[in-house]
């Protein structure tokens, strides 16, 4: 069995320390928790990730994140309580450090401090967007110079910086976006999140989508917007560990529309490796007869596309005779193969 790298578990401290309701945020149903974390709930969660893992192949790492909440903005005596409830595990060794996903308004040296002496090694910023419009829409009002002075601390300190972008909120459009996803960029995060704009109950988007004053974006068009910043964050080397929201039963129960897809990853990486082949071809002097490209064995269903609908798609575009896929388990490229004949 193939090791697993890294173990993230997740523990939600919905809404607390969070400075805005957000219209497009109901953490309670997204999460399914509305139960205030404690140091029992703690150690339930920690030995329910865990006491399961096979101890002779144990993930090289395993990190304890605090999600959903801003989590320097919490009262500091709740900051110190959370944070001193993982200390036992950490220096036990079960696992090795701390996450926490926070707000840029509440970023300061004397914050950074009692992360960095509680084992906090990675800080998530939600950012959203970084269009003013957008963000005063959403209810989200955060100056650029904020997250930047933000980041800044972040980066001083050396904790791993991870920022998380939402395309699609209301007033936003492919132009701010993608104008977004270059403002990340320039802020050297080690990773990024993206979180296609969905229709949940109990939010503000939610009445705003019922009175019509709110359309969420089509399927067809988040996964146009989220390729491109894929392609851009992977030509800068920043990661991106996670595309879409993942289809838990509490998502399910309180997703009303919005582009969602349980692999919404799936289909941008896909879409990604359709236009590689579709450039390939448009590269030659003269369009083939039919082809044949060499694929990763690893990622010949990405190459493959849907329904193989990527296959059937540049065949209609270039009106080829044929088209194949050649699985190499070697190499880790793509290489096109044309026929004239």
């Amino acid at each position: 069995m193939k090791k697993k790298n890294y173990l993230i578990i997740p523990v939600f401290v919905s809404h607390e320390g969070c400075p805005y309701r957000c219209s497009f945020c109901n953490q309670n149903n997204i999460t399914g928790t509305e139960k205030k974390t404690d140091r029992k709930m703690l150690k339930d969660i920690l030995r329910t990730h865990l006491e399961d893992l096979d101890r002779d192949n144990l993930p090289s790492r395993r990190e304890l994140a605090f999600f959903g909440g801003s989590f320097t903005g919490i009262p500091l005596e709740r900051q110190k309580y959370l944070l001193s409830a993982v200390q036992p595990w950490v220096l036990s060794g079960e696992i090795q450090s701390v996450r926490v996903s926070t707000h840029a308004l509440f970023i300061d040296d004397m914050k950074l401090s009692l992360l960095r002496k509680n084992h906090v090694e990675t800080v998530e910023l939600g950012i959203q967007s970084t269009d003013e419009e957008v963000l005063k829409l959403a209810g989200r009002e955060c100056p650029l110079d904020v997250i930047q002075s933000a980041v800044d601390k972040i980066h001083k300190t050396r904790f791993r910086l991870g920022l998380q972008l939402m395309p699609g909120l209301p007033g936003d459009n492919e132009q701010k976006f993608q104008k977004s996803v270059d403002n990340v960029i320039s802020l050297k995060p080690s990773f990024v999140r993206i979180y296609p704009t969905l229709v949940i109950k109990n939010t503000g988007i939610f009445d705003m989508y019922q009175q019509g004053t709110y359309t969420p974006w089509s399927l067809e068009r988040m996964i146009e917007a989220v390729k491109e910043a894929v392609v851009k964050f992977e030509q800068a080397g920043i990661k991106v560990i996670r595309v879409g929201l993942h289809p838990d039963p509490s998502l399910m129960e309180s997703y009303v529309a919005g582009p969602f897809h349980p692999s919404f990853r799936y289909l941008v990486d896909s879409r990604i490796m359709r236009e590689r082949m579709i450039n390939m071809i448009r590269s030659l002097k003269q369009v083939p007869l039919s082809v044949t490209f060499r694929v990763p064995t690893r990622r010949v269903s990405l190459y493959l596309g849907h329904k193989k609908e990527n296959l059937s798609i540049i065949k209609s575009i270039f009106g080829l005779d044929s088209i194949s896929l050649q699985q190499d388990a070697i190499k880790d490229h793509l290489e096109l193969v044309a026929s004239y004949i």
